[in-house]
């Protein structure tokens, strides 16, 4: 990464205490004010969680591992980047939320309260050579692959959900592949679950 970019992004950082949230819910992000080119947010419950700021050209600008449980205020200072369309994204063990940044030619600074979208990634439960896959909040069709190491296909399909939940199991034979990856393709994003039976 630039070493500007990894100097001007970073503006503030603040751990502030509060009573933490229900463990069995998953973070939620509050888009503050935005003053000059600093935009700011907090994080309810962040445990395990991730941010990162892409752009559509370069990919990856910046990301950073919060590492807390509680309630965490964040300020990044965007001086550094130049008109266009960015994305923050904040990501948890099981879930990603992606917001839409605009800079505009004068400068101006905007950051949707709301994201752009939203998923629960997949969860995965192994016991022997069983594994159970389960997606929450299905909203549009998901496909899912399973491949052994020498990219050989066992099963591809589109799924859909009527109750927004998906369930499904895998019986893999170790005799047949040491290795398995099973990819879940939901909204433009991939998610990629390697088994391995060693």
């Amino acid at each position: 990464m630039n070493t500007f970019l990894k100097t001007g992004i970073l503006l503030g950082f603040s751990l502030m205490s509060a009573s933490l949230m229900s463990k069995d819910r998953d973070f939620s992000v509050s888009v503050g004010k935005i003053t000059a080119k600093t935009v700011h947010f907090e994080v309810s419950n962040a445990k395990n969680m991730s941010i990162f700021i892409y752009n559509d050209t370069e990919g990856e600008l910046y990301s950073e591992n919060l590492g807390s449980e509680g309630h965490i205020a964040k300020s990044y200072d965007l001086q550094a980047l130049s008109p266009g369309t960015y994305y923050l994204i904040a990501e948890s063990d099981s879930r990603v939320e992606k917001y839409k940044i605009s800079i505009d030619k004068n400068n101006l600074v905007k950051m949707e309260k709301t994201p752009v979208s939203a998923i629960s990634k997949p969860e995965f439960t192994i016991s022997g050579h069983t594994v159970k896959l389960h997606l929450a909040e299905v909203t549009v069709p998901v496909q899912i692959s399973v491949y052994d190491a020498s990219n050989t296909a066992y099963y591809s399909s589109s799924k859909k959900s009527a109750e927004g939940a998906l369930d499904l199991t895998f019986d893999l034979n170790p005799e047949n592949s040491d290795t398995y990856v099973i990819r879940v393709e939901q909204g433009g994003n991939i998610f990629n679950k390697v088994i391995a039976f060693k």
